[in-house]
């Protein structure tokens, strides 16, 4: 299984304390050069914690930085931003799992027949495999968005529901 990964699931999953989860994913893990740039570089400037987390485990070789032959259609659509391009390009291209949080991103996904998830889903994930307890899902949610994770009182209120069906 091949994962690329946007800059929100790797921000606030790093900001919670569950980069954990990353080492749990069976498969290769990459990170586009655009994304690696916003989400360590710039953010090592202003002092971000997870900034450093996400290096750390690039310089671990959990996550690879790779160059992106992007879609050129792809860069018309002006609501994506530079790194959504670079993850479902790659996505596309290696039959991987683009892991974005962005609506528009996720419906382009979805149109270009690669498999998307979000945030969300690998913390699910986490759950039906027994890495985490549901009391523990919802309080690191609960502090993703305090910390500025954005989630539709709709999108939360399913996780909610979704959480108290899983055994």
């Amino acid at each position: 299984m091949i994962w690329i990964f946007n800059s929100m699931p790797l921000i606030y999953l790093s900001k919670v304390s569950l980069s954990w989860i990353f080492e749990e994913l069976e498969g290769e893990k990459l990170i586009p050069e655009t994304v690696y740039f916003e989400v360590v570089v710039k953010s090592k400037e202003r002092g971000e914690i997870d900034a450093f987390i996400v290096d750390e485990l690039v310089n671990r070789g959990i996550f690879k930085v790779v160059k992106v032959e992007v879609l050129s259609w792809l860069k018309e659509v002006e609501e994506l931003h530079k790194g959504e391009i670079e993850v479902l390009s790659l996505a596309k291209e290696m039959n991987g799992i683009a892991i974005t949080d962005d609506s528009i991103a996720r419906e382009i996904g979805e149109i270009l027949g690669v498999r998307v998830h979000g945030t969300l889903y690998l913390i699910f994930l986490m759950l039906k495999r027994g890495k985490m307890n549901k009391r523990t899902a919802v309080d690191k949610v609960n502090e993703m968005i305090k910390r500025g994770f954005r989630l539709s009182a709709e999108v939360y209120s399913e996780f909610l529901k979704l959480i108290d069906s899983i055994l």
